[in-house]
């Protein structure tokens, strides 16, 4: 049995301004062939469909078609969405006959020049191998469901989690479904109910927040024999695509009326859910570092969500910054981080030890802040690398490029060259500083950085700070989706969002 296997995974956000581009994939890792599960067959959903594989069939020889990620940034460039087509073309085509595919994927992932990069994939996909050969999909909880995605792949499979605990067994339910298709010869009824709404991320919890029991009802449908994939999907909303939208799917052995009723249901519950999914605190920059020392205990982590690189953004706020610079004395200090790589050349050249005053931030989005004097000492310089396990990523290998961490008063300021994980203690831990003992601590991220910071945080807060992934929808100017879409407009009915029934 020949199973092709590849991954195209990144999450767009169209707010930022900054193309990513093909440096940017081969910064995280581009495989081709034998390499994509050589190098990265125990990296998250890959990890996860090997494994199960290997309960399934040891026997099975895997044909790699290429495994091309990079961390959440702007739109990709024409020519490397070009590159990117026709790498898996050429891998589809070397390939030869398979008898299934399986591709990891995100589903929130746009081109310059093309809205739906996921479901485009998985068309071409389907147009080389032919109509008979079973393709799987796997996707974040958060990607932007299409007819064509629902169209192209006999099945999809989404994360069930969020914080995003569950790369593993998403591939490993994947590989359940396909094992079914190729053994019985047949493929699932599709059922597919858009819903013409938007949430702040914020409130995106699947363990203890207003969706939780949603997704506790999709893990009990899948353990019905009848089910092969119950997906709820929350979108990414910071993608200003066409039919921008919360998505139930449900993959069944055959059509049944049942099955119509579960989905209306579901689609139901999830629309009632609005008023609560935005009932969330945030307090401006200026607030938030004032209750955080206030506070008395410490640490306290302040989830900086609109400039947070698990959503695409580029890490280079300095809203926060300047309120630690300017609220000191910090006791036990403050850790934040902030991606300039002319910052980290400059403290690169004065060397650890040497003082260090620059301006700092706003390199890559000055429409959101302004860069802040920082004067200090070079305490260290480092390559930001490290694995990733738990939100974002499991067995997941992270290159940030050159790193710097700057002391300046009570607050350390780690500066890096290139994006990265913002939601995990992990990257502070690696430039020699504790975000356990500290006394404040600013994750890059909307709700993702919980999953870490909880088990040891006296506190959370949420900063409603400047950034391209504000979760103030109308500050942000949408210009491609389908209206009307809630709430940037008013809807009383899902069924008035005529988009939403085509």
């Amino acid at each position: 049995m020949r199973i092709a296997v590849g991954q195209l995974w990144q999450e767009t956000n169209t707010f930022n301004r900054n193309p990513t581009t093909l440096s940017d994939f081969k910064d995280w890792g581009i495989a081709t062939g034998p390499d994509v599960l050589g190098k990265y067959g125990e990296t998250g959903e890959l990890g996860g469909f090997v494994a199960e594989c290997a309960q399934w069939n040891p026997d099975i020889e895997f044909v790699g078609l290429a495994r091309m990620v990079c961390w959440p940034w702007g739109s990709i460039d024409v020519p490397t969405w070009q590159r990117i087509r026709q790498t898996f073309i050429e891998g589809l085509q070397a390939a030869g006959q398979v008898d299934g595919v399986f591709l990891a994927l995100h589903g929130a992932l746009c081109a310059e020049n093309e809205f739906d990069v996921t479901g485009a994939l998985l068309q071409l996909t389907r147009e080389i191998v032919g109509p008979k050969v079973p393709i799987v999909g796997t996707l974040d909880l958060h990607a932007n469901i299409t007819p064509k995605m629902m169209n192209s792949a006999d099945l999809l499979v989404g994360y069930h989690t969020s914080p995003h605990l569950d790369h593993f067994e998403t591939g490993q339910r994947g590989v359940r479904g396909l094992r079914r298709m190729i053994e019985s010869g047949t493929r699932p009824h599709k059922y597919y109910r858009k819903i013409p709404m938007m949430t702040p991320a914020e409130s995106h919890n699947s363990f203890t927040g207003v969706p939780a029991p949603l997704y506790r009802k999709l893990e009990a449908l899948e353990r019905d024999p009848r089910v092969l994939s119950a997906g709820l999907y929350m979108v990414m909303p910071w993608l200003d695509c066409p039919k921008l939208g919360w998505t139930i799917t449900l993959h069944t052995d055959k059509p049944d009326g049942e099955f119509d009723k579960v989905v209306q249901d579901l689609a139901d519950q999830c629309w009632s859910l609005r008023p609560a999914m935005c009932e969330i605190e945030r307090f401006s920059p200026e607030e938030v570092v004032a209750k955080a020392k206030a506070h008395g205990g410490h640490p306290i982590a302040i989830g900086d969500g609109a400039d947070a690189t698990n959503s695409g953004c580029p890490g280079d706020s300095t809203a926060l910054l300047r309120e630690f610079l300017k609220q000191q004395p910090i006791p036990h200090g403050a850790l934040t981080f902030v991606v300039d790589p002319d910052a980290v050349a400059a403290a690169y050249e004065a060397g650890v030890g040497g003082k260090f005053d620059l301006h700092v931030g706003a390199t890559f989005s000055p429409e959101y802040s302004n860069p802040v004097r920082v004067q200090g000492t070079v305490e260290r310089v480092l390559p930001m690398k490290f694995i990733l396990n738990g939100h974002g990523g499991k067995q997941m290998p992270i290159d940030m490029g050159r790193a710097a961490v700057i002391k300046s008063g009570d607050v350390s300021i780690v500066l890096t060259e290139r994006t990265g994980p913002g939601s995990t203690p992990l990257l502070y831990e690696t430039a020699g500083l504790d975000p356990r003992t500290c006394g404040m601590v600013v994750a890059k991220s909307p709700a993702g950085f919980r999953a870490d910071y909880e088990p040891f945080c006296k506190a959370i807060l949420l900063a409603d700070g400047p950034g391209c992934a504000t979760p103030n929808f109308p500050r942000l100017k949408f210009d491609h989706i389908s209206k009307p879409l809630w709430p940037l407009q008013e809807i009383a009915n899902p069924e008035d969002a005529a988009w939403c029934q085509s």
